[in-house]
């Protein structure tokens, strides 16, 4: 369609294009199809996001308002110093919109949240950096001495070391956060005598479990088109798989499977073996050349090495034997499978048990016992130019704590319902009013990973999220071809039975009226007949509205006969200008902050409701129109009326 449209674009300025001007087209070459609508919507979560990020909206923030724009789409609201007023317009105009083709004389009720006695705290805390801490820093920065482990342990406590290495590593500004990682031994390690002359096991990857394949990483240096992937997880009894066949067809490719960083630092020798069975290659001669494995120092070239390869086409499992990777001794490595087919021919290879022995060198670690570790996170914060701990007021998820939710990796989808319970069980003794901030590692299909941080708040018996925001709703216009911040609302009642909108705002009249003017003189009851309303309970008679006709009734014989004791002694024309004076100045205000809880004032602009209704004097019926402008919260006041003289309000 689009190849369509612009190839007419391009020759419709041809003198000889096909019924160019034929009489009576002319003149709606150019008009755009008219789309009025009245929409209400409320913003997603993904909106907030796209309403900081657009062009047009950062352009209007300037530097100035850049941070106050970019927690909009952080913390999923407004905020005074940066209003859905201002911002809004733009994204009603993007194609990211439902609505965006709508034109001009739409409106939108949008509703959206606004921040709403949020902590400062709470915003800072939404930009997190991460790190963990690194071997070589638990040697050099922790222990400093050829004795270490790589962990914290009871005499070398977190709090000593971590500020340093989070100052040497993360960019500092003030009021922000980062989570660290680290291990803790949760014994103290004991050094003594002379290094193990048995090699140790430094790396174990069997791959038949889908966890540990992950830790690899799949780089697809040659992925042809029909291939989504070489290098696949085979299963619980087949570990890594490798092959580039697919729907009846062989491709060219290669790929490469490679390993976690694995430190060797600390070793004098090092033997790698692994697990591989191989089949439907061409023959066993080609092995070498399409299913080999490498090594190389972290971030270097790769070496061939030389394993022992099968000896027959099939899936038996056999051993490499040892690969000798002394070469690479005291080195940071990396071991690489690589897989290369072509169209004539794929095979399929499959590795599984890789496994790493080293000898520790004369001057390494010399721990006398195994040393249990555990993974932990901390919360730090970066103010008055040092990284200090967080206060009481923050936690952070351990991975201990995705355990006991029932998690299979260190992360959650959704904050809820595991916060809540977490909190209930680490900090049931809370005082009422008491916040808790919580970072917790949010899980996004396509996004991974990402710091997420939530806000709590203990009412005395629970903790309950609370995102320090409240619902607003307003309306938006488009006129001129822009849209914009319009208050003011309009309301048509239909005059007649069973106008929906005219039942509703008048029988609120009608309950109003019961409420504050029959009540006070006795009444019990709205159908009772007595006083103003009728025993239909649908129409009154202090101002003339009905529920049941759908208009305001004028009629001062029928105010008299439904209250006599007042109306029997006034003329007409008194009892209808007391009625017009009660509608305007009490019942319908009354209505709409029945109505309307939520209108308030907005500093500089005056709010007004515009109400259009019928109003019957007995042989016809008349639209008239009364506006009113928003005090308070839900507090009217009577502005005009089109019933008196140029809508001049009565004395």
């Amino acid at each position: 369609m689009l190849a369509a449209a612009l190839t007419c674009a391009a020759t419709a300025c041809d003198e000889n294009s096909w019924n160019d001007h034929l009489d009576g087209f002319e003149s709606g070459t150019d008009e755009p199809k008219e789309n009025v609508q009245t929409i209400e919507y409320t913003l997603t979560d993904a909106n907030y996001a796209t309403i900081a990020g657009l062009s047009a909206n950062t352009a209007l923030a300037g530097e100035e308002g850049a941070a106050a724009l970019k927690a909009v789409g952080t913390l999923k609201r407004f905020s005074t110093d940066a209003p859905a007023s201002k911002y809004v317009p733009a994204f009603l105009s993007d194609a990211s919109f439902p609505y965006f083709t709508l034109t001009n004389g739409s409106s939108v009720k949008l509703t959206y949240r606004m921040a709403q006695d949020e902590p400062e705290a709470y915003k800072a805390a939404q930009t997190v950096q991460q790190y963990a801490v690194t071997a070589q820093e638990y040697q050099e920065k922790v222990w400093a001495s050829e004795d270490y482990v790589n962990a914290f342990a009871p005499s070398k406590q977190p709090a000593d070391y971590l500020p340093a290495i989070l100052d040497a590593n993360l960019d500092p500004a003030d009021g922000t956060y980062a989570v660290v990682s680290y291990l803790m031994a949760t014994q103290e390690p004991v050094f003594g005598g002379s290094a193990p002359a048995e090699p140790v096991e430094v790396f174990n990857a069997n791959l038949t479990d889908e966890d540990v394949y992950n830790t690899f990483t799949a780089d697809n240096t040659v992925l042809p088109e029909g291939l989504s992937y070489v290098w696949s997880y085979g299963g619980a009894n087949y570990g890594a798989k490798a092959s580039a066949y697919a729907n009846g067809t062989n491709f060219d490719a290669e790929a490469w499977l490679i390993s976690p960083a694995i430190d060797l630092s600390a070793f004098a020798d090092a033997t790698l073996t692994y697990d591989q069975a191989t089949n439907f290659f061409s023959s066993l001669d080609v092995l070498p050349d399409q299913a080999a494995v490498y090594v190389r120092e972290k971030g270097g070239e790769w070496v061939k090495l030389n394993p022992q390869y099968p000896t027959s086409l099939s899936w038996t499992f056999v051993s490499s034997g040892d690969i000798d990777l002394s070469d690479f001794a005291g080195k940071v490595i990396e071991i690489g499978f690589c897989f290369r087919s072509t169209s004539v021919k794929s095979g399929t290879w499959e590795v599984k048990n890789i496994v790493v022995m080293a000898t520790p060198a004369a001057r390494s670690s010399r721990a006398a016992i195994s040393v249990p570790t555990e993974a932990r996170n901390a919360v730090y914060c970066y103010a008055n130019n040092a990284w200090t701990a967080a206060g009481r007021d923050f936690a952070v998820l351990q991975p201990a704590d995705y355990a006991a939710m029932g998690q299979t990796y260190n992360n959650l989808s959704a904050a809820e319902p595991y916060l809540s319970k977490y909190l209930n069980i680490n900090y049931a003794y809370a005082s009422e009013g008491d916040i808790k901030y919580v970072y917790w590692l949010k899980y996004t299909s396509g996004s991974g990973t990402a710091y997420e941080c939530s806000a709590y708040k203990y009412d005395g018996t629970a903790w309950g999220a609370d995102n320090f925001t409240v619902e607003e709703t307003n309306q938006f216009v488009m006129t001129g071809g822009k849209w914009m911040y319009d208050p003011n609302v309009t309301i048509t009642l239909p005059a007649g039975k069973g106008q929906e909108l005219s039942t509703l705002y008048f029988q609120a009249c009608v309950d109003w009226v019961y409420e504050h003017i029959c009540k006070p003189l006795g009444d019990t009851d709205i159908k009772s007949g007595k006083f103003y309303i009728s025993s239909y309970g649908n129409n009154e008679y202090y101002s003339g509205t009905s529920a049941y006709q759908g208009n305001v009734d004028l009629r001062a014989s029928s105010a008299q006969a439904q209250y006599p004791a007042e109306y029997g002694s006034m003329s007409d024309e008194e009892i209808i200008n007391l009625e017009k004076k009660r509608f305007m100045f009490e019942v319908m205000p009354g209505a709409l902050g029945m109505l309307h809880p939520d209108a308030k004032p907005i500093e500089g602009l005056e709010v007004l409701y515009t109400v259009n209704f019928g109003v019957y004097n007995g042989s016809s019926t008349v639209t008239e129109t009364a506006v009113f402008k928003v005090v308070g919260q839900g507090k009217f006041e009577p502005v005009s009326c089109t019933w008196w003289p140029d809508g001049k309000l009565p004395e």
